[in-house]
């Protein structure tokens, strides 16, 4: 479907966010390696997609998915609107598999990528400041740790 500048065709027919039944979200590995987790609320079940499957054993995989398995059903009953609603859901934790087909396979550089464009951009940024803003006057750089404190 083509955007055409009307939002009605792309709005959803479900009026609130306890009709929503599925949630897609990033998870992040130790600051390493990203993976896609697909949660189907009615289904009490989560579908994991990674690009790259020998970074993160099993046993790994489960301690991090766990919060989600136990996190995502006890949110649903606290808030939900009405008992009626609340009584929908339990605190069963979700199920979860690895889709181990059909999933990309990571080209070289795929992961990190973007911390080290982080770390490159604020270094940038702090080098800026000190090119452009600095007036000679020292005292107003002892915060950032440039100097040595006496």
């Amino acid at each position: 479907m083509m955007w055409v500048g009307k939002y009605g065709e792309f709005k959803s027919s479900k009026p609130g966010i306890n009709d929503v039944d599925d949630i897609y979200a990033p998870v992040n590995y130790k600051n390493e390696h990203w993976i896609a987790i697909w949660v189907v609320i009615p289904k009490k079940h989560i579908t994991i997609w990674d690009s790259i499957h020998s970074h993160i054993k099993h046993a790994q995989l489960a301690e991090l998915i766990e919060f989600f398995t136990i996190m995502i059903p006890y949110l649903l009953v606290e808030l939900a609107p009405t008992d009626k609603e609340r009584v929908k859901y339990t605190l069963e934790p979700f199920t979860y598999e690895r889709v181990k087909a059909g999933v990309p396979v990571a080209q070289s550089g795929g992961c990190g990528n973007v911390k080290t464009i982080r770390e490159k951009m604020a270094t940038k940024m702090f080098e800026h400041d000190l090119c452009y803003h600095r007036d000679g006057d020292d005292a107003d750089y002892t915060e950032l740790d440039m100097y040595e404190r006496q």
